[in-house]
C-alpha cells in the first residue's frame, strides 16, 4: 500500500499515466480472459452437438464483440467522470446511464457485427447475424451487465484515486510531534479570504471566492473550485465559521455552497430541497438548514 511519503515521489502527470495504464491493464486483462473462455466454451458446445465449427469462427464473435466493448470504454470513462454515481448525484446520474446503455449497445452490436462481415468476407465465408431486433434485445441484455461492470470498475478507480490524492495531501508530521492547538477564531475576526491546499505535495493558494461548494469527506474536507478538486485536512464546521457567512451557508450537514454560485433551487424528496449550482453539479438542502438561510426563498 502506498504511503504518503512514497506517493509524494509522484507527479499529478504520473498518476493520471499510472491510472491510465491500470485501467487498461484491468479492462483489457478481463476482456482477454473472457473473450479466451467463451470462444473455448463455444468449441465445446458445438462439439458436444456433433457440429464442425472452424476455430477461427468462434474466435472471431467473441473477440470482435470484446474489442468493441473497450473501444468504448473511453466514452463511457468521459461521461462517468462528468456523471459519477455517488450518494449526492445518483439520482439524476442512474436515469442518466440508463438512457445511454441502448445507444451503447447498439454502437457496440453495430460494430461487432462489421467486424465479423469483414473477418468472414476474408475467409471467403458468409456471416449471418440473423432478425436484427430480437437478436439486439438478446444482446442488450449482456450489455446492460457489461456497462454496469465497466461503472464499477470505474468507481474503484475513481476511490483509488481520491484516496492516493488525499494521502498525497496531509501533512508529513512525525507521528510523536505535538499537535498544534485548533484554531478558535474569535468572533471579531475577518472572514476567511484565502486557503493554502496541499496536492500532490504542492501547495496551492485558493481564493475563498473561487470556490464553488465544500463537501465533508471524513476527517478531511473536498473543496471544488475552478473545475479541480482540492482536499483539506479540516472539518467542514470550522470552515463554517471561518468563511465569510454573507457569500457562504452551509446547506446540508455534508455541504457548504458558495451563495453566488447558486443557479436554481429545486423541491425534492420529504420536503427537501437541492441546490443547482452554476457549473450544472446538484447539491442536496435539508429543511434542518433552511430555516438558516430565508433570504434564498425571497
Amino acid at each position: 500500500m502506498a504511503t504518503a511519503a512514497s506517493a509524494s515521489r509522484f507527479t499529478e502527470a504520473d498518476i493520471r499515466r499510472r491510472i491510465f495504464i491500470r485501467q487498461a491493464l484491468v479492462f483489457g486483462g478481463i476482456t482477454l480472459a473472457t473473450c479466451t473462455a467463451n470462444v473455448f466454451t463455444a468449441l465445446s458446445n458445438y462439439g458436444r452437438e456433433g457440429i464442425h465449427l472452424a476455430w477461427w469462427e468462434p474466435t472471431l464473435w467473441e473477440y470482435s464483440s470484446g474489442a468493441m466493448i473497450l473501444a468504448l470504454v473511453p466514452a463511457i470513462a468521459w461521461l462517468y467522470r462528468r456523471a459519477p454515481i455517488t450518494a449526492r448525484t445518483w439520482r439524476w446520474a442512474v436515469p442518466l446511464h440508463l438512457a445511454v446503455t441502448p445507444v451503447f449497445s447498439l454502437i457496440h452490436v453495430g460494430g461487432m457485427v462489421l467486424l465479423r462481415k469483414l473477418g468472414y468476407a476474408l475467409m471467403h465465408a458468409h456471416y449471418n447475424f440473423g432478425a436484427w431486433w430480437p437478436d439486439w434485445f438478446y444482446e442488450y441484455r449482456k450489455d446492460l451487465v457489461a456497462y454496469a461492470l465497466i461503472l464499477g470498475g470505474l468507481q474503484a478507480f475513481r476511490t483509488y484515486r481520491l484516496w492516493l490524492e488525499t494521502q498525497m495531501a496531509a501533512p508529513t508530521v512525525p507521528a510523536d510531534a505535538p499537535s498544534a492547538p485548533s484554531e478558535q477564531p474569535s468572533s471579531g475576526s475577518a472572514p476567511l479570504e484565502r486557503l493554502v491546499v496541499k496536492k500532490l505535495n504542492r501547495e496551492f493558494i485558493l481564493n475563498a471566492s473561487d470556490i464553488d461548494r465544500i463537501d465533508a469527506n471524513g476527517n478531511y474536507v473536498t473543496i471544488y473550485a475552478q473545475g479541480s478538486e482540492w482536499p483539506l485536512r479540516e472539518s467542514l464546521a470550522t470552515l463554517e465559521r471561518r468563511l465569510d457567512s454573507k457569500h457562504f451557508a452551509r446547506v446540508h450537514r455534508g455541504h457548504i455552497v458558495n451563495l453566488d454560485r447558486i443557479r436554481e433551487i429545486q423541491p425534492w424528496d420529504s420536503g427537501d430541497y437541492r441546490i443547482m449550482l452554476e457549473d450544472g453539479s446538484f447539491v442536496n438542502f435539508s429543511r434542518r438548514y433552511r430555516s438558516r438561510l430565508p433570504q434564498l426563498f425571497n
